[in-house]
């Protein structure tokens, strides 16, 4: 019964240490993916972006992982600041789920403007690292 117990124990020590691997990673890939939107790396967004990528913005214009990438270099829009506020995970075996609060300065086509957004992202864990699958914001 003890040795029962025991590996009971074990398996939910380790469900939740893995569980906060994931979800110190997903923080990870998170900020990684402010900095390339910021710096406009091209490099580090193709490999966090997932091909399959929805991503909104709080004045409901969807772009695909390609235009994300694009809009950044053709001017469209440019990110000045982006504040990450707190942020809650959720786990669900290869899926994550971000919800988090987020102050953004940008410029879009000349203008400059500046939201307090809830955001959702998505992310999902493909070809050993934490790719962004879908994300959505609304201003707060």
């Amino acid at each position: 019964m003890k040795s029962i117990i025991t590996i009971l124990l074990l398996l939910v020590t380790s469900t939740l240490f893995a569980q906060k691997a994931n979800t110190e990673a997903l923080s990870k890939a998170i900020n990684d993916f402010d900095k390339a939107l910021l710096a406009k790396d091209s490099v580090s967004l193709k490999k966090l972006l997932h091909n399959n990528l929805v991503y909104g913005h709080s004045n409901g214009w969807m772009e695909t992982k390609q235009e994300v990438i694009n809009d950044l270099f053709n001017g469209k829009i440019t990110y000045k600041k982006i504040v990450p506020g707190h942020k809650e995970m959720m786990v669900e075996g290869n899926t994550l789920a971000a919800r988090m609060d987020a102050d953004i300065d940008a410029e879009m086509e000349g203008k400059v403007l500046s939201f307090k957004l809830k955001v959702l992202q998505v992310w999902v864990w493909k070809n050993g690292q934490w790719q962004l699958f879908a994300r959505q914001s609304v201003k707060m």
